[in-house]
């Protein structure tokens, strides 16, 4: 398994084509019935095997992550060899926290300055240590979520 088994509340959704991999794989389902009753640890590897395709078809179309805490936000760009990484910190006392989405509003409209927030900018680059889809599973394991585009390019045309 190259990546985690997906909980029954992730696999729910995904109930149709659960069945159609079933399907493909020539397995009825009074089969999978069978299966799950009687050989368990099976049951368990075809749902890893299902799991890892879900990861790995997801992870080709995620193109952005960002990981954020109170006091800073990290973007990443997930290219095909490379990750870029683009974010800021707030040093600021009384700064709001990044966690709230109002932040990013009043930001936006200029009610709140990267100034007011004594924000540093950072950016960085790097290749993948492994392959692109296991590195970036483990990024998101860690707390990265998908995030739009529009976050790289906005932190990043604040740094010019």
């Amino acid at each position: 398994m190259k990546y985690r088994i997906l909980s029954a509340e992730e696999l729910e959704p995904l109930k149709d084509d659960f069945i159609k991999f079933l399907s493909a794989n020539t397995i009825t389902g009074e089969d999978w019935a069978k299966i799950k009753a009687d050989k368990p640890e099976e049951a368990e590897k075809i749902i890893g095997l299902f799991s890892d395709i879900v990861w790995e078809k997801s992870l080709e179309k995620i193109k952005f992550l960002e990981h954020r805490d109170e006091k800073y936000l990290k973007v990443f760009r997930c290219g095909e060899e490379k990750i870029n990484m683009v974010g800021f910190s707030v040093n600021a006392e009384n700064a709001p926290s990044l966690l709230a989405e109002d932040t990013f509003a009043k930001l936006a409209s200029g009610l709140l300055k990267f100034s007011e927030l004594n924000a540093e900018f950072y950016s960085s680059k790097k290749g993948y240590d492994v392959s692109r889809s296991s590195e970036m599973f483990k990024m998101m394991e860690a707390g990265c979520t998908p995030c739009e585009e529009v976050y790289y390019y906005g932190i990043k045309s604040l740094m010019k």
